[in-house]
């Protein structure tokens, strides 16, 4: 019985796009999430999983898939592309860079409907799902999502950007358009960032941004 419930245990988690909290697994299994817990800590133990906490929630994930999957998208890369983005378009950077992340999500999520669907069944509401995919596939950012009432919610961005400033900036754009086209599709609305908030420590910048309907 044991080896039957770490074998669907490790099923589970090589469909998962972002990683499974005990919960979901324990749903997904139909065992009790103390049953649970304890053979995702004997897996853990074997060098199999590793867990990480995302905001409010703690996700197991497969320790040979993981890595591959965070390189989706390297730091270096990403302020490379923004960059790209500053000569080619000027003073349109912006907008352009927002409507680019957007039409992406749009675009991924039509390309690879199975990783939508999956993604449904991460726990957690709309804003707290997509913070989990950002953190997930980005390098050196922290990410949270707070859902409120009526299509409102928080998120907030830490972490490492580029070096410079203008080319952060942009790289920026480029996550809120991707987060807005998500939200888009899952809330069924129009959305708007009603207003960000950004501070820099030393090399970390603080981005808040508070999502509103339309």
């Amino acid at each position: 019985m044991g080896k039957d419930i770490e074998r669907m245990i490790l099923d589970a988690l090589r469909k998962a796009v972002v990683g499974l909290t005990t919960t979901d697994l324990a749903n997904k299994l139909r065992v009790s999430r103390l049953t649970i817990m304890k053979y995702l800590q004997s897996l853990k133990g074997k060098g199999l999983l590793i867990d990480k906490q995302v905001g409010a929630y703690r996700l197991w994930m497969l320790k040979d898939s993981m890595e591959s999957k965070r390189k989706l998208i390297s730091r270096k890369l990403a302020c490379v592309l923004a960059e790209a983005f500053i000569e080619l378009y000027g003073d349109e950077t912006q907008k352009i860079a927002f409507e680019i992340g957007k039409k992406i999500a749009l675009k991924y999520i039509k390309n690879y409907p199975e990783d939508y669907d999956l993604l449904k069944s991460v726990e957690g509401d709309a804003f707290e799902k997509i913070a989990a995919v950002v953190e997930f596939i980005s390098e050196k950012l922290s990410v949270e999502g707070f859902g409120l009432e009526d299509n409102r919610g928080i998120i907030r961005i830490r972490g490492e950007l580029c070096e410079n400033d203008e080319t952060s900036d942009i790289l920026l754009e480029l996550i809120n358009g991707a987060i807005i086209g998500f939200l888009e599709r899952e809330l069924g609305t129009e959305l708007r960032i009603n207003s960000r908030k950004k501070t820099k420590r030393e090399d970390e910048v603080e981005v808040i941004v508070e999502i509103t309907a339309k």
